[in-house]
């Protein structure tokens, strides 16, 4: 009985630590209030060389994208060109990093722009980065509901999987 006691607890605790590939952006709102928007669909990876961090190209589908409200979901989904272009993506064009920060850039609604951002390796296989956007510069804007409006900037955090090369 303790066995399973045991067992059971490490693989709940296993299970709490497990760091999976995703993306969140922490959306402020005005007045108050927030909103995350999430999505577990990354495609592409990063490289690692020593404290040198590099990708280019990774791919979060636009469809992918979840807020935890329905309505709200669809309405982001316009505003980030669902309609027009069904097979839309969030880009991340190219990001050059060493010793834990770096410059990137973003590709949204046909608009780059480029920021700076942290980043740390995460597990054997996957790093996050930090990242600030501001959604006018992509061309979004007049982002509101009831009073409350989405604040320009908003932090985005991504965990994708990168190959470690060796020298």
């Amino acid at each position: 009985m303790k066995a399973v006691l045991i067992i059971s607890l490490l693989l709940q605790s296993t299970l709490v630590f497990a760091i999976n590939k995703s993306i969140s952006i922490d959306v402020s709102l005005s007045p108050a209030g927030s909103f995350q928007i999430k999505s577990k669909r990354i495609k592409g990876r990063g490289l690692l060389e020593g404290t040198k961090f590099s990708a280019s190209n990774i791919k979060i589908p636009i469809k992918s994208l979840k807020t935890g409200i329905e309505l709200r979901d669809g309405h982001l989904q316009k505003k980030l060109g669902i309609e027009s272009n069904p097979k839309a993506v969030l880009l991340l064009v190219e990001a050059i990093g060493k010793n834990g920060a770096g410059s990137a850039t973003f590709e949204v609604l046909g608009k780059k722009q480029t920021v700076p951002f942290t980043y740390k390796q995460e597990s054997e296989k996957l790093g996050s980065a930090i990242f600030k956007l501001s959604l006018k510069k992509f061309g979004i804007t007049g982002i509101s509901y009831m009073g409350a409006g989405v604040e320009d900037i908003v932090s985005v955090k991504v965990i994708c999987p990168f190959k470690i090369v060796k020298k």
